[in-house]
């Protein structure tokens, strides 16, 4: 059995928090159980023909910090 941690510094049995899961910050979350709707955002979004491109050097190094 495992304890979770809260920020008021009690703690408790993970049996007693249900149908939850917990993130890696700790912080319990319950599962959404809301249907989901297939479409909802149809021709809102787009994704460009070359998004899957490598990346130019410039842009690359500067996420990989140098």
């Amino acid at each position: 059995m495992q304890n979770a941690k809260l920020p008021n510094g009690f703690s408790i049995a993970s049996s007693q928090l249900g149908d939850v899961s917990s993130p890696a910050d700790g912080i319990p979350v319950e599962s959404a159980k809301l249907p989901v709707r297939f479409g909802v955002l149809q021709g809102q979004a787009w994704i460009a023909n070359d998004f899957d491109a490598p990346l130019p050097d410039y842009l690359l190094d500067a996420f990989e910090g140098r």
